[in-house]
């Protein structure tokens, strides 16, 4: 995690939040996070409310078995931390950046003042009651949809970023049990997926990757990215 401090791109920054959330945002801080890092750890107290301005976001929870179940990938403008502070607990999901992420900062401190104001407080209740929507209606695919949906989904997620561009061609084959894992299924339907989707041209296995050869067909076959769904 690093601060931010060019003025030019600060400032686009605030304006894109104050015309969505309506704050004053001079009071926000700036923080750039590399894919990988973590910007929320379930479990631990909430410092900051934050606002995603830039990157895409991957959401995860984790079970007490030690199972991580991913939530959902989110991209600007995003807020966190909103529920956690209505209901005064600590972070419910782990959020970890999955491209370049900037984010501005709303301490923990200043957030509880401002809920002494109906209009932050109208703020609050429309992000989370929109949440609760998207969630609802994610669970819903993720229970209908097959597992070769829900794998190329996540593929989809991983490998483009906030625009929909395509970045990341090759996943390790080291990442792959814990995508299982983040998807609901075992390893061996997910060695099945895989070798459908080659069958289709769209994945190729070579020594140590997956590789993604076709991204479009990949987001047809993603049909309605159930995990990107805001």
């Amino acid at each position: 995690m690093d601060l931010l401090n060019v003025e030019s791109v600060m400032a686009q920054y605030k304006k894109q939040v104050k015309e969505k959330y309506h704050i004053a945002t001079d009071i926000l801080e700036w923080r750039s996070f590399s894919p990988g890092e973590c910007i929320y750890e379930q479990g631990f107290p909430l410092t900051f409310l934050s606002f995603l301005v830039k990157g895409k976001v991957k959401v995860y929870m984790t079970s007490d078995e030690g199972k991580e179940l991913i939530v959902t990938f989110n991209k600007p403008l995003e807020l966190f931390g909103d529920i956690e502070l209505v209901q005064n607990v600590d972070t419910l999901h782990t959020v970890e950046a999955v491209t370049p992420v900037h984010i501005g900062v709303l301490s923990i401190e200043v957030a509880r003042r401002w809920r002494e104001d109906a209009v932050f407080n109208e703020i609050l209740l429309q992000s989370i009651s929109r949440k609760f929507f998207t969630k609802s209606t994610t669970l819903s695919f993720h229970l209908l949809h097959e597992a070769d949906i829900r794998l190329a989904s996540y593929l989809a997620s991983i490998s483009h970023d906030e625009y929909g561009a395509f970045i990341k061609p090759s996943i390790p084959k080291s990442e792959l049990k814990a995508i299982a894992e983040f998807i609901g299924i075992t390893v061996r339907h997910q060695n099945r997926c895989i070798q459908s989707l080659e069958r289709d041209g769209i994945l190729k296995r070579i020594p140590g990757f997956i590789v993604i050869i076709d991204s479009k067909q990949l987001l047809q076959h993603a049909k309605q990215n159930i995990y990107e769904i805001q």
